[in-house]
């Protein structure tokens, strides 16, 4: 067991770089997160992830405003799981997409069935992020179908600021209004595979803004 992780760590290290997460997400832990009014639920559904994992079937879905410690929680448990020797990738949604489109060039060393290979194949996805932008066709057709679809029976977290509804909508038409997803079959997958968390905590990020200009 332990050696096939390694390999497969060794695999998704070779076309990511190990996680696409920014550096404040590096240093996130649940020690260091902030408990404020809103996050109760969703940092009680993180902390049990962890201690329930191996025997748990879903993955989590947190959404709500932007700056309100979603983010950080997945990256928690992401950090958690990955010290206990579990294959975790982190990946930033519009990263992600920049990668996929990187791995279509002809010179490139990395493939995009590598990339889907990649995220498919780890015991813990998280996608950061999701529902950010505007999805375009091929985004949807090869990329984020193959990776969700293909992790039908393994735990992925994910991270998105639009609620469920508007989720609903980002996944069912392009950026210029062309149908996609119109039977929702990748948004029936989603809810189908996670423990949906509301994070009704207003942004951290504005406040600390906000409390730095008033001192200033």
């Amino acid at each position: 067991m332990e050696a096939e992780r390694r390999y497969r760590r060794g695999q998704m290290e070779r076309v990511f770089s190990r996680s696409i997460m920014n550096d404040r997400l590096k240093k996130a832990s649940f020690d260091n997160f902030l408990p404020r009014t809103g996050t109760e639920k969703a940092l009680r559904g993180a902390k049990e992830f962890v201690s329930t994992f191996e025997s748990r079937e879903t993955g989590l879905l947190l959404f709500g405003p932007p700056g309100n410690g979603k983010s950080h929680l997945l990256a928690a448990a992401h950090h958690e799981l990955n010290r206990q020797g579990f294959v975790c990738l982190f990946l930033d949604v519009p990263q992600l997409m920049k990668l996929a489109k990187t791995a279509t060039r002809f010179d490139s060393k990395v493939t995009l069935t590598d990339v889907i290979n990649g995220a498919v194949s780890c015991d813990l996805l998280t996608l950061d992020e999701l529902g950010a932008g505007a999805l375009l066709v091929d985004e949807y057709k090869d990329v984020l179908f193959p990776i969700i679809n293909g992790r039908q029976g393994k735990k992925t977290n994910i991270s998105l600021n639009l609620d469920l509804e508007r989720l609903e909508q980002w996944l069912l038409q392009d950026k210029w209004g062309n149908i996609i997803d119109e039977e929702g079959r990748l948004f029936d997958r989603i809810l189908g595979s996670s423990d949906i968390y509301h994070n009704t905590a207003t942004s951290k990020r504005r406040e600390d803004a906000i409390k730095r200009m008033q001192q200033g």
